[in-house]
């Protein structure tokens, strides 16, 4: 058996288990900041911008999130693990992200930060296209993100005639490159995976000649 072919089969099993761990991960995520949500809504004032359709609309999308990871659960129980599995489920994950953002209408909302919590799910699947994915996947919804505020919570004239609503170019710059290194260190993860179980097979196939 080739070094090759030992990946391909350890990438087929140990994703399958890496995207189970992803998703008992997501729901537990889901759960914890949709009850922080909840605690900061009850302990809100009645007129509160937390109140009102930003919490029907913050629900209906933790609902959906929930519901997709339901399934996926079910899906994943039953060891079904088709190649296009992680891909939907990583651009769920990041049209989610990206939605919960354009509800609160700041891309400089702490929020932005769960896209790299999203890159980091990423190296469980062993996959490095996976990880090129979803990078791509964070930096485009951030990007979208700004285009929502600039161009329609604020006006696109208005935006750009206001420096103070705009969003600084260098927090831009940083945020999208931060994301950047985020998806090149996940990648290193499973580059150097790779690495260790071609060695382990080396060393395996030395031992018994």
């Amino acid at each position: 058996m080739t070094t090759g072919d030992s990946w391909s089969d350890a990438t087929r099993v140990e994703g399958w288990a890496g995207e189970i761990r992803v998703n008992l991960v997501r729901l537990l995520a889901i759960v914890i900041f949709y009850a922080r949500h909840l605690i900061e809504y009850f302990m809100s004032a009645p007129d509160a911008p937390i109140r009102g359709r930003y919490h029907l609309a913050v629900t209906i999308l933790i609902v959906a999130w929930a519901f997709e990871a339901g399934l996926l659960h079910l899906w994943l129980s039953r060891r079904r693990y088709e190649a296009g599995i992680k891909y939907a489920a990583a651009l769920w994950d990041a049209i989610m992200i990206t939605a919960l953002c354009a509800v609160a209408k700041d891309p400089r909302s702490p929020l932005v930060m769960i896209y790299f919590a999203f890159i980091a799910t990423t190296p469980l699947r062993l996959s490095l296209k996976l990880i090129y994915f979803a990078t791509a996947a964070a930096m485009l919804g951030y990007l979208v993100l700004l285009a929502y505020y600039a161009w329609y919570v604020i006006g696109f004239q208005k935006y750009y005639a206001t420096p103070e609503v705009r969003v600084p170019r260098s927090h831009e710059v940083i945020v999208l490159l931060s994301m950047l290194v985020c998806g090149l260190l996940a990648g290193q993860v499973v580059r150097q995976a790779r690495r260790i179980a071609s060695g382990h097979l080396a060393v395996t196939v030395t031992q018994e000649s």
